[in-house]
């Protein structure tokens, strides 16, 4: 058995439900579901409880039951190993027991009823669905329909209890099988950004698009792979954790062993703090050079540049490993 501290569960309440709030005198956590969005009394009413007596979390709109680990997996998509390596950073006084065994769980591609939003056919029957609107101008919005490295296709579910009303973005392997997903919000104010595939090791983004690649470019969201031909994406780096792949990831990425790898991660404080703790295992890393400061991501320089793709060779120019990375990162601004 494998102790849950409750300081963890709360923190985790507190970062995923809708504007959170501890009753002490009952001991009760409550807050809006962030799975259901509890319909037109989103931000007015607080359906979602972690009853703490009985280690439970469970929402009064959409029927959610379940053990505060469960909801956990499902609100941040984080695997159970994940969670583990999280809560080795919390006390474990007073905590919850949880079972570790393997369970078994019952896995789909995709979320339930996905529509292709690349589908004209799909499309037209779903014409009048405002979620289906909202995903295609987002897609149109971020150029994601015309990106030169995009993937073979994007989905919404309309029905998922989880991934519904949100961009599904499938990654697909070398055979051309959806091996994970994750899930983007259309709506700004929709916490969390992303989520990821339940109970589901993270596998490559976009491996079926490389093309005998002399380089492989990694980059960290799979939405700014979609601009730079023969790239993959990992969907996150914790800057705490030593490795930067999941173990299919590495496997996947090993078979390309002709391949030169090159890292390349946002332009703000937390990727430049990735990038150097890359740098420091003599990784290949992409510098932003500083004449494009004001861009946060690889996204957000083809947005405003109006542009479908940045050239490989623009990449490899600004690329350097080790310590002349270190030092190129330690110049001033």
């Amino acid at each position: 058995m494998y102790v849950i501290p409750q300081e963890y569960i709360v923190h985790k309440f507190f970062q995923y439900a809708g504007y959170p709030r501890h009753k002490k005198t009952t001991n009760v956590y409550e807050g809006g579901c962030s799975m259901c969005r509890e319909g037109n009394s989103w931000g007015r009413k607080r359906r979602l409880y972690f009853l703490v007596r009985e280690n439970v979390i469970c929402c009064h709109n959409c029927g959610w039951y379940s053990k505060p680990i469960n909801w956990v997996q499902e609100v941040s998509g984080l695997s159970w190993q994940e969670i583990q390596k999280e809560t080795q950073e919390y006390d474990y006084i007073p905590g919850f027991e949880e079972d570790n065994n393997e369970k078994t769980y019952i896995q789909q591609d995709l979320p339930t009823d996905c529509i292709n939003l690349f589908d004209t056919h799909q499309l037209r029957y779903h014409k009048d669905s405002v979620i289906v609107k909202k995903c295609l101008d987002v897609i149109a919005e971020r150029r994601l329909d015309t990106a030169v490295n995009r993937p073979k296709a994007l989905y919404t579910s309309l029905s998922d209890k989880t991934h519904k009303n949100r961009i599904v973005i499938p990654f697909y392997n070398e055979e051309g099988k959806a091996s994970h997903y994750q899930t983007r919000s259309i709506y700004k104010d929709i916490i969390p950004k992303y989520l990821s595939k339940t109970n589901n090791e993270k596998t490559l983004f976009n491996l079926d698009n490389l093309d005998d690649p002399d380089h492989i470019f990694i980059f960290e969201g799979p939405i700014d792979s979609f601009f730079v031909k023969n790239s993959v994406a990992v969907a996150g780096i914790q800057d705490s954790n030593n490795g930067s792949l999941t173990p299919i990831q590495q496997k996947q990425l090993d078979r390309y062993i002709l391949s030169k790898k090159v890292w390349v991660l946002d332009n703000d404080t937390t990727g430049k703090s990735k990038s150097r703790r890359l740098l420091e295992q003599n990784e290949c890393v992409f510098i932003w050079p500083r004449e494009l400061k004001q861009f946060k991501d690889i996204n957000d320089l083809c947005i405003h540049a109006k542009r479908d793709e940045i050239s490989q060779d623009f990449i490899l120019k600004h690329t350097y490993c080790g310590m002349k990375g270190i030092i190129r990162l330690n110049l001033p601004v």
